[in-house]
């Protein structure tokens, strides 16, 4: 002889809601006497037929209130080890999306010309410092012829200067021309 209980002591034995329990006898077909239903076949057809919840709270019946036991790790034996701390859905969602309008607002930015791609930037820097290398080493031959004849160290020191100028402003110009960006009064 079954043992029937109401449907709402049912639900509390389950860990649903009373309206949930009501819903679970139609939708599982759990069949109702008076308005009572048999307890372990209810929760048998409700077990069956309904997908467990990620993080349900319900209790489980089978175990008696038996505390669930720990599986064996990597060294055998199975001990009190504290869960690993998953993020749930909502923050891990929260996350990805915060991420994907960071990589928007990085495209956005490239397309309006804010951001050099890095590439870009090693190619025009490896251009720039091979000009100035070749620069610097032809600098003493070009600027000997001009600095021969003159007497003074005054004299000199202008030859020199126009020279370096003339180098740097070479620079300056090779960068904004090859990545379009300005270098304000780099030489003042």
């Amino acid at each position: 002889m079954p043992k029937l209980t109401t449907i709402a002591e049912w639900a509390k034995l389950v860990g649903i809601s009373r309206q949930s329990a009501y819903d679970a006898v139609d939708r599982c077909e759990i069949p109702v006497t008076d308005g009572k239903v048999d307890a372990e076949y209810a929760t048998h057809r409700y077990e069956t037929n309904t997908r467990k919840r990620a993080k349900g709270n319900k209790p489980d019946l089978l175990a008696n209130g038996a505390q669930p036991s720990s599986v064996a790790g990597a060294g055998g034996a199975g001990g009190a080890e504290a869960p690993a701390k998953i993020p749930g859905y909502d923050s891990s969602r929260a996350r990805r999306e915060a991420a994907e309008a960071a990589v928007a607002e990085i495209k956005l930015a490239e397309m309006a010309g804010l951001y050099l791609l890095k590439a870009d930037v090693d190619s025009v820097v490896f251009e720039v410092a091979r000009a100035l290398r070749d620069g610097l080493m032809n600098y003493g031959r070009r600027v000997a012829a001009d600095v021969a004849p003159l007497t003074t160290a005054d004299e000199c020191e202008a030859v020199i200067d126009r020279e370096t100028r003339t180098l740097l402003e070479s620079m300056v110009h090779t960068f904004s021309e090859k990545l379009a960006i300005q270098i304000e009064d780099a030489l003042e």
